[in-house]
């Protein structure tokens, strides 16, 4: 991805001296009359849209926080913007959410731009093109389920419009909108490569549309689908369960054969900014080993690296802290755990320094899945992944139970099982019934993907009552959460800026 991004800044240098690809909508700077003429100029426009990635609404740490903080598995110190889903306070959402709604159709314009204009140009081979348009329709269904998941029926286009008719357009319902996504996917799937060379990784393959497809599948209840899926790609595409669970998360090991959908990042070109908002707060845990860092002694960091002073170590927000129902959720002998638990440190002459959170709010028990230790403050080369493997045979699991085949819903869940703890030990009985296979699914999900902004989701696909029972859970550490939930939370209200520019958008979301 290093290369597509200095090969797309070498583009800009040359024919788009005063613009910004990596900050303005291809839209502003892209001619009807000269531009899609060779296959670089296409590839310039194709990057301004993997670019949308980027946003912190759309890729980024905004959109995993959603995923996981105001459920049963994270938590944070208060923030207006993260309050309305942490607290339940849906009914008066700040303005960042008339931002998210905007950010996302930014992004699905300059899609159905690049694709329209591609579509239109005679220059260019049809190979070439339907594998472009399939890599600009995967991001487009990408930027589209994000939407239906925060706000359900939404409005959707797919031709190149004017803004004025754009503004005129109402909801269409999700049902509507989920059809179109799988079949933007579908395409994606059959006309994406299996892998690319190493110069251009970090685009869509097959495999990631495979792997979103399955995904969307099983959260809309198409369990046949989701099942062929998500087994095709255990078996047949290239990427394989790491044998250790930390090395998923080591930022460094970048592309690793779990990782399939990944948003690459480059500091000082696109960085990331997930690493900065996890990273802890040195206001909140610096007191902790000032004294003995003044007196010369040293602690030793998670990455292995000794450190001698507080700004080796606390670099960011301390915005994602693991909530203490997950931590003693997990099994005794789970390696999971350890990575979702930074609590303390061990100092030079063997005492052990441990983490409260501070006065903020949080509970002092970091994750370290998306550190990226000394890299810059919210400009990071710290990729975000979106989907993984481990999360298809999770798939695969529940698919396969819905479809009554427990014995390969059970041998998905061990393979996960064998790599947490290191034997079959502790593997499910072959003996489950599908209740209790369900039930195992749901605590799976929880300790394989806790931070990694999919639990909400998952919970409102399994129903409200899963909802709000995970919200239960943390009544002691969430008592605003438990208070304030209600059935119609299960989608965002739609900003009111937003009827006030379009009043064909009809009526809220019910219960708002």
């Amino acid at each position: 991805m290093k290369r597509i991004i200095i090969t797309l800044l070498a583009l800009l240098t040359l024919s788009f001296y005063s613009c910004n690809i990596l900050t303005e909508d291809p839209k502003d700077f892209v001619s009807p009359q000269n531009f899609f003429k060779t296959e670089d100029e296409v590839t310039s426009a194709l990057y301004g849209v993997y670019e949308k990635l980027h946003n912190i609404y759309i890729g980024d740490y905004e959109k995993i926080f959603i995923g996981d903080i105001g459920v049963d598995i994270m938590i944070t110190r208060q923030s207006p913007r993260i309050d309305v889903y942490q607290y339940y306070l849906l009914e008066a959402p700040t303005v960042e959410y008339s931002t998210m709604w905007k950010d996302h159709y930014s992004a699905i314009g300059a899609a159905n731009m690049v694709i329209n204009r591609i579509n239109a140009s005679s220059n260019l081979k049809e190979e070439f093109k339907n594998k472009i348009i399939g890599e600009v329709r995967f991001l487009r269904a990408f930027f589209y389920y994000n939407l239906v998941q925060l706000w359900g029926d939404v409005p959707m286009w797919l031709d190149e419009l004017e803004l004025e008719k754009v503004s005129a357009l109402s909801r269409t319902p999700k049902a509507e909108v989920i059809s179109q996504i799988i079949t933007d996917m579908e395409f994606a799937a059959s006309n994406l490569p299996h892998h690319w060379e190493l110069k251009n990784q970090g685009r869509v393959t097959k495999w990631c549309a495979k792997a979103m497809l399955s995904r969307i599948c099983l959260l809309e209840n198409q369990w046949q689908k989701a099942y062929d899926l998500s087994k095709e790609i255990i078996q047949s595409s290239p990427h394989k369960l790491l044998t250790n669970y930390n090395d998923i998360f080591n930022w460094k090991n970048k592309f690793n054969d779990e990782l399939i959908f990944i948003v690459p990042s480059l500091t000082d070109i696109k960085g990331s900014q997930i690493h900065s908002f996890t990273n802890p707060r040195g206001r909140d845990e610096s007191n902790k080993v000032a004294t003995a860092f003044a007196e010369g002694k040293t602690a030793l960091r998670p990455d292995g690296v000794s450190v001698s002073s507080s700004t080796q170590l606390f670099q960011g927000w301390g915005m994602f802290n693991s909530t203490k129902n997950l931590l003693a959720s997990y099994e005794d002998g789970d390696k999971r755990k350890e990575i979702m638990d930074w609590h303390s440190l061990t100092l030079s002459d063997g005492s052990i320094v441990t983490f409260d959170g501070g006065d903020g709010g949080g509970t002092g028990h970091y994750t370290l899945k998306w550190m990226a230790f000394d890299e810059k403050a919210n400009n990071g080369s710290r990729d975000i992944h979106q989907i993984r493997l481990g999360e298809i045979y999770l798939i695969l699991a529940e698919a396969a139970n819905e479809l009554n085949q427990p014995n390969e819903a059970i041998e998905a869940l061990n393979k996960l099982r064998e790599r947490a703890f290191g034997d079959n030990a502790h593997n499910y009985a072959s003996t489950l019934s599908k209740e209790e296979i369900k039930k195992a699914i749901v605590n799976e999900n929880k300790w394989e993907l806790a931070g990694e902004g999919v639990r909400r989701w998952y919970l409102i696909h399994w129903g409200y009552d899963y909802l709000y029972n995970a919200v239960q859970a943390l009544k002691d550490e969430n008592p605003q959460a438990a208070n304030n939930i209600k059935p119609h939370h299960i989608l965002f209200k739609i900003p009111e800026e937003e009827f006030i520019k379009n009043p064909n958008l009809g009526n809220n979301n019910p219960g708002y």
